[in-house]
């Protein structure tokens, strides 16, 4: 049986940097979802093994802190490690360590497994059920479970997108990273010279498809922290919730 832990290393190229020479939160997050990704396949638990019972793996919920973001042509460590199963969702969990072994960030994610045919959610410990063996309850994620995130209730958004070609992924929705990257489109460059991004959540409510047209609408708070809704008409397809720190 294989460890628990999966530990993989990525390196910043250029491409995947912004104009602070820093790799950017979409990017930390592919490398989370691409390690999250080996560690299923190498576990049975994969997109190519569950596709074949017709299933596939959906991103419910995210919420990643970062203090230090990895510049160009460092390394970066991601371990992850599913922290616990129920009937509908896997907790899966992340570590982020730079090259000299400092932790510089962490992560929580709630997976759902659909069936391809209803979209519906699939009972997992009945439809996977050795995927229990590789719960590891000890390992620590010391973030804090993320809170709700409110509607924002404007009625003038701050953007609107339709959703492309380059938008959809494997699964025939708008890929989970995709929904990131517009949103932070909101915001101009004046904000990443000030600040970063230190905690962001994200929930995905509803299944953006090709040719939707959505809006974003903002939310400032008193401390600075953010809330963005992204909706298709009147339907919340996800919101997030940023907290921005000081540079």
């Amino acid at each position: 049986m294989l460890s628990k832990v999966g530990s993989f290393k990525f390196h910043i190229e250029s491409y995947v940097c912004d104009f602070t020479e820093k790799a950017t939160l979409p990017v930390i997050c592919n490398f989370g979802l691409d390690a999250a990704s080996i560690h299923a396949q190498q576990r049975g638990y994969g997109f190519e093994q569950i596709s074949q019972k017709n299933m596939a793996w959906v991103l419910s919920r995210l919420s990643i802190e970062i203090s230090e973001y990895p510049g160009y042509n460092q390394e970066l460590i991601v371990e992850t490690w599913v922290e616990n199963v129920t009937r509908f969702f896997t907790q899966r969990c992340f570590r982020f360590i730079d090259p000299n072994d400092k932790v510089i960030g962490y992560a929580r994610s709630i997976w759902a497994a659909i069936d391809l045919q209803t979209r519906r959610p699939v009972d997992i410990p009945e439809r996977m059920p050795g995927l229990v063996d590789y719960i590891d309850a000890d390992k620590i994620c010391p973030i804090e479970v993320m809170a709700k995130i409110p509607p924002v209730e404007d009625i003038v958004p701050d953007m609107g997108y339709t959703v492309r070609y380059s938008d959809i992924d494997i699964n025939k929705h708008i890929n989970s990273v995709k929904y990131i990257e517009h949103v932070l489109n909101v915001f101009d460059l004046n904000s990443f010279k000030e600040k970063f991004i230190h905690r962001f959540d994200i929930v995905y409510l509803a299944e953006g498809i090709f040719g939707n047209k959505l809006k974003l609408y903002k939310h400032i708070d008193v401390d600075d922290t953010c809330i963005i809704d992204t909706k298709r008409e009147n339907e919340s397809i996800c919101r997030c919730r940023i907290s921005w720190k000081s540079i």
